[in-house]
């Protein structure tokens, strides 16, 4: 892959691109995918140059949300399922589900996902069109649940250093 060979790092993402013939097994791909840029990492002396690989994905913890909210973001995963259940437009697009769940539900499912298992670090995209006190339970859930169910300790401020 261009970016490895390059020293670039990678964000993978909830979408992506398979190779012609490939069956459209996201997470499969998606590690196939990683696995080509790890291998391209290499400097001119055939060195292997690690790059950092992050992965986005949309996730929605409902531990502390209330009825009313599981309902609104079941609603939001149900409407984005189709997309994910078949290869989108000429390209064969492949778009990952949204996770959805307590936060042990979504750690177990990210343990489980083969793309998950290959990657440095999650960049967890939040929702589209929700309202702000949706955003503060999903930040706040991910912060002080699923960051500790996927082994996330927070950083000591400065000031805690000492």
């Amino acid at each position: 892959m261009w970016a490895g060979a390059n020293r670039f790092n990678l964000l993978t993402s909830s979408v992506i691109f398979p190779e012609a013939g490939e069956e459209p097994d996201f997470a499969h791909i998606q590690q196939a995918q990683i696995r080509a840029f790890r291998k391209a990492a290499v400097d001119s002396a055939g060195t292997h140059v690690p790059g950092r690989v992050s992965q986005g994905l949309v996730v929605i913890p409902t531990d502390s949300a209330t009825t009313q909210q599981r309902e609104k973001y079941q609603r939001y995963v149900d409407e984005r399922m189709p997309r994910t259940r078949a290869p989108q437009g000429p390209r064969g697009m492949l778009f990952a589900p949204d996770l959805i769940g307590s936060s042990e539900q979504i750690a177990e499912r990210l343990h489980a996902h083969a793309g998950f298992r290959e990657v440095d670090e999650v960049a967890f995209a939040l929702p589209f069109s929700l309202e702000h006190e949706d955003y503060v339970q999903i930040l706040t859930d991910i912060a002080s649940k699923l960051g500790a169910a996927l082994g996330w300790t927070p950083a000591m401020a400065p000031a805690q250093q000492n």
